[in-house]
């Protein structure tokens, strides 16, 4: 490992202040030490954004998103489809709206078992610990995490296990902060990709692959993806000390953010190191 970095939470004011370590070999960054699970749940407030009601960014994001799963799934919409960290399910509910023919399953952690059905039956949202979701979830032909795999503090271990309820040639999919890309750095600890104290590990593209791997896929494919919402925190966080602080993703000027990001995020994707990178590998492709 090399320097360790000391980052605040520069988006909703947890008092934890989170160190990263480089790994020396991949360079992605490992908070350390790890926080046990219990004190990784305190620091998601009430208002975390993953919680917001529909909204026309949301439904937006939604429909770039589902467009990227479809490409990933082809012609065939049968079987079962994961989202794992899936919030309030409202991603799912969008895609129940599109594609009535693939069943739909979405998982958050939770402090007990609760399985609900929603959209008619057609989402099945399960809250509480991983051995709860598999108790419930068929073999999927696809598994998403969008913005989720950086939050687990054993990456490796989760993904393996979602990745054996995976059926033959089934897909693994993802978005995920890249350690390493020229956001990180110009912003430093004022990056988004850290998102601290809640990202657990920010991935290298190299450290991504190798973990992907080690969790049993192939196939693996990792690109640039837009993602202007990293970027407007990241500058947004400029006018913060070091100091935990506050952002509001509402109102006119978190707009403002968003448009200026939009505007520079074509220097992000022709730098040949985004900071945010899409990836999707598949279980026994070879």
């Amino acid at each position: 490992m090399g320097d360790a970095r000391a980052v605040p939470d520069h988006e909703y004011g947890v008092g934890f202040v989170a160190t990263y370590a480089p790994c020396a070999t991949c360079r992605s960054e490992v908070q350390t030490p790890m926080p046990a699970e219990a004190e990784l749940a305190s620091f998601y407030p009430a208002t975390y954004h993953s919680m917001q009601a529909d909204g026309f960014l949301v439904r937006m994001r939604n429909d770039v998103r589902w467009k990227r799963l479809s490409s990933l799934l082809g012609d065939d919409r049968t079987g079962a489809l994961l989202d794992y960290g899936c919030g309030e399910g409202q991603f799912l509910r969008h895609v129940a709206e599109r594609c009535p023919s693939i069943r739909l399953f979405g998982y958050e952690i939770g402090p007990e078992r609760e399985v609900a059905s929603h959209a008619d039956g057609r989402v099945t949202i399960v809250r509480g610990t991983v051995d709860d979701l598999l108790g419930v979830l068929p073999p999927c032909r696809l598994t998403t995490m969008n913005h989720v795999i950086e939050h687990l503090p054993d990456p490796v271990a989760t993904v393996s296990r979602l990745v054996a309820r995976l059926e033959p040639g089934g897909v693994f999919e993802g978005q995920t902060p890249a350690a390493g890309s020229l956001e990180h750095r110009i912003f430093g600890p004022r990056w988004s990709g850290y998102h601290a104290p809640r990202h657990t590990v920010v991935f290298s593209p190299q450290g991504l692959r190798s973990a992907l791997e080690r969790a049993g896929l192939d196939a693996l494919r990792v690109a640039g993806a837009f993602n202007p919402a990293g970027l407007a925190l990241s500058l947004a966080s400029l006018r913060h000390d070091d100091r935990p602080s506050v952002l509001h993703r509402r109102g006119a000027s978190w707009l403002a953010w968003l448009g200026l990001a939009s505007g520079l995020s074509l220097i992000d994707r022709l730098s040949g190191a985004p900071a945010v990178i899409d990836f999707d590998a598949r279980r026994g492709a070879r």
